[in-house]
């Protein structure tokens, strides 16, 4: 990577309904990150407890305001769901694998002794 990008991951745990609700909002939190600059992705994960989410920017700044504009949007929108701080890890992005235009493989089962 020729400049380094900046990562965000937060974890919110203890809400597993949080994720469906995400989802049913995608539009807006989409409209919501969009003016964030250097914005490459935001990502949204389903886990058994909760939902992780993921944004990838040019800079520092840029992860900062998506967290900000994340709490800001979940706080206003779906304020059952901010009571609780989700675990936030930032940092820089030292390499990446890009698939793209690529189809990525499904493992196949491999039976053994049939």
């Amino acid at each position: 990577m020729k400049t380094p990008m900046f990562a965000s991951i937060r974890k919110y745990n203890g809400a597993p309904l949080l994720s469906d609700e995400l989802l049913k909002h995608q539009d807006e939190i989409k409209t919501a990150l969009r003016p964030i600059g250097g914005l490459h992705a935001y990502y949204l994960v389903k886990t058994t407890d909760g939902a992780v989410t993921f944004t990838l920017c040019d800079d520092k700044a840029g992860v900062d305001e998506s967290n900000r504009v994340e709490a800001t949007w979940l706080k206003d929108k779906l304020p059952t769901f901010s009571n609780r701080a989700p675990e936030i890890s930032m940092g820089e992005v030292r390499f990446e694998m890009k698939l793209t235009g690529q189809p990525v493989p499904v493992p196949v089962p491999v039976r053994v002794g049939a």
